[in-house]
């Protein structure tokens, strides 16, 4: 087989994976809860997570990991190729996410995750405030 078919192969193995691990993770409560945080609460549950003494350094680890791929430059497929250069970024959070819900204990992984949520909440509220306090005369 030719090389290039091997590389279509890779990739299409790639995709499948990452399609089913976002199906799986839309599947489970936490998943579906993270997945629909703002980027801010998100950055609050990683912080969170980061500062609790009881998750474990594997999970911290991990959470660096992928936070630190979406923030360099380089990654296993570069960016400026079409579709495939995005793909990768999401899968490795897809994947991610996936991971950590399988090593954060259940009660510390909701603490972070009720934390985010309420923040998200209160920056909504705020923001609704704004609004109506701007179009009143």
């Amino acid at each position: 087989m030719p090389w290039y078919e091997w590389l279509l192969l890779a990739v299409g193995a790639f995709i499948a994976v990452t399609a089913l691990a976002f199906r799986l993770l839309r599947m489970s409560d936490r998943g579906r809860r993270f997945l629909a945080l703002p980027a801010r609460a998100k950055i609050r549950f990683g912080r969170t997570l980061l500062s609790d003494r009881e998750v474990p350094w594997t999970a911290k680890l991990l959470l660096v990991a992928v936070v630190g791929y979406i923030a360099l430059p380089f990654d296993l497929i570069p960016d400026f190729i079409p579709v495939l250069g995005q793909v990768d970024d999401v899968a490795i959070v897809v994947l991610g996410v996936g991971l950590l819900i399988l090593l954060i204990p259940r009660d510390r992984f909701e603490r972070a995750l009720a934390g985010a949520e309420d923040e998200a909440l209160r920056r909504k509220r705020d923001k609704d405030r704004l609004k109506e306090g701007a179009g009143s005369p």
